[in-house]
């Protein structure tokens, strides 16, 4: 005999409510557990089918500690409201370094000297520079856990100014064992994004870095030689790539020539006389 819950279940879905229920199940089930990141992060708690953004868990806190573990399991909250999404996607999009495309007309602009790249010298500008759209899902909480993050020397910015000291362009991002978790950018003036990109992942290769991560599929990305993989796929790397260390600020080595770099070389991005001397 059917039971008065699976009556109950079955009279909601005929009436179309199947996208209510679902959270109802999700908010639910996300109250059994503790928040993260006690205990074991995160089970797959009614993971949606519809590709490419997993909903897995709804609730919990968001710290630094819960959004650096998140990351590490291939997981990303979205806080623009209460209680916090965890998200996981499938296909994900990521950069095997020594596969980075840049264009001809790339190079021009990374030696023409117009522009100064540096890292971590003001990553709340570029923060608030990456916020400055339509929607966002840097909401002041958002922005507060990741500067806590940046504090601690696991979140990172690159920065590109203009010859008149202007923030024109930036990145941010988290770094997980030889994985970088991109999580936003931004531009002022043409390119300059790209030209932040090719900086960061450049440095990345040399620093033993083994992928660039920017999340769910964005088109745009195919041009840098971004590609999508499977959630499995990605959770093997990020196993595979669990490395010690440290956190700190980072800097810009100045012993890089990323307008002569060949991604397809890892150690090309020394300057020619610096591979001689080392």
């Amino acid at each position: 005999m059917e039971s008065c819950v699976a009556k109950y279940y079955r009279s909601i879905r005929r009436l179309g409510f199947r996208h209510h229920l679902y959270d109802f199940q999700v908010w639910c089930i996300s109250k059994l557990f503790p928040p993260p990141p006690k205990g074991a992060f995160p089970p797959v708690w009614l993971a949606s089918r519809k590709p490419p953004y997993n909903l897995l868990a709804r609730g919990g806190k968001l710290t630094p500690e819960s959004l650096l573990l998140a990351y590490s399991n291939g997981i990303f909250p979205f806080c623009e409201k209460n209680p916090v999404d965890w998200y996981s996607c499938n296909p994900r999009m990521i950069l095997f370094l020594e596969k980075m495309k840049l264009k001809k007309g790339l190079r021009p602009l990374l030696k023409s000297g117009n522009y100064r790249i540096t890292f971590d010298t003001a990553y709340e500008k570029v923060v608030l520079g990456c916020s400055e759209r339509q929607w966002t899902w840097l909401i002041p909480e958002r922005i507060k856990v990741a500067v806590a993050l940046h504090e601690k020397g696991h979140a990172h910015s690159v920065e590109a100014w203009n010859r008149e000291g202007k923030l024109v362009g930036g990145v941010m991002g988290v770094a997980v064992g030889n994985v970088f978790v991109m999580e936003s950018c931004f531009h002022r003036e043409s390119n300059v994004g790209k030209l932040a990109i090719a900086s960061l992942n450049c440095h990345l290769q040399h620093w033993g870095y083994r992928v660039s991560d920017i999340g769910g599929s964005q088109s745009h990305f195919r041009r840098f030689g971004y590609e999508e993989i499977s959630r499995r796929r990605y959770l093997q790397i990020l196993r595979e790539a669990r490395a010690e260390r440290p956190p700190g600020k980072w800097s810009v080595d100045e012993r890089l020539d990323v307008g002569n770099w060949i991604p397809a070389q890892p150690g090309s991005q020394l300057h020619s006389e610096s591979t001689r001397t080392v």
